[in-house]
């Protein structure tokens, strides 16, 4: 599925997340971090989301998915679960532009692996989309790993 890792700055970059749920909440909780300029597509979003907005942390659309808001995006999260909004965002979106397809992974091009930072490592695992309990699994024995090896420096 994926064959190259790739570690990104995502600072004001444009991002559109197409859904306000759980699956959009924890990438945009991510990207927030990763410094993004992060746009939200949806109808309704979780509390959490909500907060972000209105701290003025991101932008929220309150409409469904429509081609216009994808044309101008680095990176396109599509988080919904909306056929419909799978279909639109499949026929619209360019080449150059990364799609983290979260409900259409066959039309993905790029993955949130597990990952952490202790220090100077940043650390990714992905299982490509197969067994996510065990990439997060593998992700928090290496952050132990990592943590007892920069104790004995």
């Amino acid at each position: 599925m994926f064959n190259f890792p790739l570690f990104l700055d995502l600072t004001g970059k444009p991002v559109v997340v197409i859904g306000g749920g759980t699956i959009a909440s924890r990438k945009i909780s991510k990207l927030t971090a990763a410094g993004a300029n992060i746009v939200v597509v949806a109808p309704e979003v979780k509390e959490e989301v909500r907060a972000l907005y209105e701290k003025d942390e991101i932008h929220w659309v309150k409409d469904v998915c429509r081609p216009d808001y994808l044309s101008s995006a680095f990176l396109i999260v599509s988080a919904s679960g909306d056929p419909e909004a799978c279909r639109i965002i499949k026929e619209t979106v360019h080449p150059h532009q990364l799609l983290n397809a979260a409900d259409d992974p066959e039309n993905g091009n790029a993955a949130f692996p597990a990952s952490f930072q202790e220090g100077e490592y940043h650390i990714a695992v992905s299982t490509e989309g197969h067994s996510p309990s065990a990439a997060k699994d593998l992700k928090q024995r290496l952050r132990n790993l990592v943590r007892d090896i920069i104790v004995k420096k």
